[in-house]
């Protein structure tokens, strides 16, 4: 009953923190029912579950999200916006801490379980990214010296990522939240990797948390809000007529979405080429 509380649109909406709260208990819940009982695929089965988890609530908030759109268009844009991009931050927020947490935790105590629930997230780092000890070890000893085909190369890989939230969203709906929870995934083990390697304390691994937050939120929030505008046009695509001026408000709201997380992807790329990497120098 408290959870079902919990979880009404009007609650959420209104205290935009309790998504927060359900981000972190869900993602600790996927952990351990996956430690139990899919442990052979617990990587993505702690990805899946936790998804399964909050779909019902994002589908609720893409719906009304999508109301208030074909009602007001363009007018009262962040007004309208700011709920329901709270609530999807916090939850993504809650989620990465949480596996940030159980990451760190089972890599001290318990190596076998940080590799069954971190595998997959390890493979992808190691073959898509080239993340390996060596590679901590140069971007540690090394003086940084970013360059702006550096930065355009993180733009350009990013952009895929956004461009896919998107694509997910639109296909199918707020079922694109495995996307995300599965990038907080990915994120958090990178933190753990990075973290454990460099971080001689605990003070030290918040520390490697907070500087990576630096070009993360904006990151994040560029492909939140990608996800949420694909999910609005999707459920716009079946509800509306084409030539209606409910449809038009969606899709020039939808644009201006877009819009905007292309700017926030932007500064995250900045931050990220010339910002966080000189703070690891003078900090690591």
């Amino acid at each position: 009953m408290v959870l079902e509380e919990l979880m009404k649109i009007d609650v959420v909406e209104r205290r935009p923190y309790i998504s927060f709260v359900l981000g972190f208990f869900f993602a600790s819940l996927g952990f351990l029912v996956a430690l139990f009982f899919f442990r052979e695929v617990m990587s993505i089965a702690m990805v899946f579950l936790t998804t399964l988890f909050l779909v019902h609530l994002m589908i609720k908030l893409i719906k009304a999200e999508e109301e208030r759109e074909r009602r007001d268009g363009l007018q009262h844009f962040f007004h309208n916006h700011a709920d329901v991009f709270q609530v999807y931050l916090f939850s993504f927020v809650g989620i990465f801490i949480a596996f940030v947490i159980l990451g760190f935790a089972t890599h001290m105590y318990d190596q076998s379980i940080y590799n069954d629930a971190f595998s997959f997230q390890s493979k992808f780092l190691r073959f898509e990214h080239g993340l390996t000890t060596e590679r901590v070890k140069e971007f540690v000893a090394e003086q940084p010296h970013p360059t702006w085909s550096q930065f355009a190369a993180l733009f350009v890989r990013n952009s895929a990522v956004l461009v896919l939230s998107f694509a997910l969203a639109f296909f199918y709906g707020a079922s694109s939240i495995f996307l995300i929870v599965l990038n907080a995934s990915v994120f958090a083990n990178f933190i753990v990797l990075v973290g454990t390697f460099i971080a001689r304390t605990q003070g030290e691994k918040i520390l490697v948390l907070l500087l990576f937050m630096v070009h993360l939120l904006p990151e994040l929030s560029a492909f939140l809000i990608a996800a949420i505008a694909g999910g609005v046009v999707s459920k716009a695509l079946i509800r509306e007529s084409r030539n209606s001026v409910e449809f038009r408000n969606v899709f020039k709201d939808a644009t201006m979405l877009i819009a905007l997380a292309a700017a926030l992807l932007l500064l995250g790329a900045l931050l990220e080429t010339f910002v966080t990497t000189r703070l690891f120098a003078i900090f690591f």
